[in-house]
C-alpha cells in the first residue's frame, strides 16, 4: 500500500507523487519572476529605491547587490526548478541551497532593521521570500525522503520540545514583529495615520501575554504528549487531545491571530489589524483541510470523536 504522496507505475515501481514537486518547482520560477520584477522597478523608477534602505545609506546602495541576486536567487531558483521538474538527483541539494542564499541577505536586513529602525519594508519583503524558500526546501525533503507536504516525524519529549520552542521563536519574531513593523512602515510612507487612545499599551500587551501563554501551552503540549512538532512536515505521530487541545481543536491557530491582532492594537495599525484577520481566514481555508484530512486518515475514529465533541474555534467543555 502507498500513501498520499506516493503512486504506482506501469512496471509496479513505487514512484513520487508530482504534486508536491510541482508546489516546490512553482515556487521557484514564482520567486525567480517576482525578484525580477522587483529590479525592474528599481531600475524603472529609481525614486522606489528609497523605500528598501535605510535614509542613511548613500543614493544607489541597494543597487550594489544586482549581481548577488540576478546569479543567485534568479538564476539559481529557475536552475532547481528545472533540476526538480527533470528530477535530477541534485535537485534536494539544489533546494536546500536557494533556501540557505535567501537567508544570508534576509537576516542582514533585520540587522539593518534593527541597528537603524529603518527598511522594514525590505525586511518584511526577504523574511517572506526566505521563508517560503525554506517551506519548500522542507516539504521538498533531501535524497532520501520523498517530497510531501505533510511528514510524520517521530522524537523523543525532549527533542520535540526543543524544536517546537525554537520554531515558536523563529514563527514569532517573523509573523509578529518584522512583518508587522514592515506593514507599518509601508502604512506611514503612503500617509496613513495609526490611532491612540488611553490605556492602548496596557490592554494590547495583556491580551498579547494571555495569547502567548496558550500558544506555548499548545506547543508543549503537542511535543511532550505527540512526540513531534506543530510543523506540518514535523508533525507529531499521536493524535493530542489534552491540555487546551480538550479545549478548542486548534489552540495554536487561535492563539497565533489573537497575538496578531493584539500587536496591530499595540502598534496602532488598521492594516496590520487586517494582516491578523486575513491570516485566519487563508489558515482557515486553506491550511486546516488539508490538517484535518491528514487526521481523519491517520487516526480514523478516533479523530472523528474528538472533532465532534470540540469545536474548532470556540472553546468547548473539556474533552475525555
Amino acid at each position: 500500500m502507498t500513501d498520499g504522496n506516493e503512486k504506482q507505475s506501469s512496471d509496479g515501481e513505487t514512484t513520487m507523487s508530482d504534486t508536491p514537486v510541482r508546489i516546490v518547482s512553482a515556487y521557484l520560477v514564482v520567486q525567480a519572476i517576482g525578484t525580477l520584477a522587483w529590479w525592474t522597478l528599481l531600475l524603472v523608477y529609481p525614486a522606489s529605491i528609497q523605500w528598501f534602505q535605510p535614509a542613511s545609506w548613500p543614493d544607489g546602495s541597494l543597487l550594489s547587490f544586482w549581481m548577488a541576486d540576478f546569479v543567485l536567487v534568479i538564476a539559481g531558483s529557475l536552475l532547481a526548478a528545472i533540476c526538480l521538474w527533470s528530477r535530477m538527483s541534485s535537485a534536494a541539494t539544489l533546494v536546500w541551497v536557494i533556501a540557505a542564499v535567501t537567508w544570508y541577505p534576509t537576516l542582514v536586513c533585520i540587522a539593518t532593521s534593527l541597528q537603524t529602525g529603518e527598511a522594514w519594508i525590505a525586511s518584511a519583503m526577504m523574511v517572506c521570500m526566505a521563508g517560503l524558500s525554506l517551506s519548500m526546501a522542507t516539504i521538498h525533503g533531501n535524497s532520501s525522503q520523498c517530497p510531501m507536504t505533510i511528514r510524520i516525524a517521530s522524537m523523543s519529549p525532549q527533542v520535540a520540545l526543543a524544536m517546537t520552542l525554537a520554531q515558536t521563536v523563529i514563527f514569532w519574531g517573523i509573523f509578529l514583529w518584522v512583518l508587522p513593523m514592515g506593514i507599518v512602515e509601508l502604512q506611514q510612507r503612503l500617509g496613513w495615520q495609526v490611532f491612540q487612545h488611553p490605556l492602548q499599551s496596557e490592554f494590547s500587551i495583556s491580551l498579547f501575554l494571555v495569547a502567548s501563554w496558550l500558544g506555548l501551552w499548545s506547543g508543549i503540549t503537542m511535543a511532550i504528549r505527540g512526540d513531534g512538532t506543530p510543523l506540518p512536515t514535523a508533525t507529531a505521530p499521536r493524535l493530542v487531545v489534552a491540555g487546551p487541545y480538550r479545549y478548542v481543536r486548534n489552540p495554536m491557530a487561535l492563539a497565533g491571530i489573537v497575538q496578531g491582532l493584539a500587536v496591530g492594537w499595540f502598534l496602532g495599525s488598521i492594516p496590520v489589524l487586517v494582516y491578523s484577520l486575513c491570516g485566519a481566514v487563508v489558515w482557515h481555508l486553506f491550511v486546516r483541510p488539508v490538517e484535518e484530512c491528514d487526521l481523519q486518515l491517520r487516526f480514523g475514529e478516533d479523530y472523528h470523536r474528538y472533532q465532534k465533541h470540540v469545536r474548532l474555534w470556540i472553546p468547548t467543555v473539556p474533552f475525555s
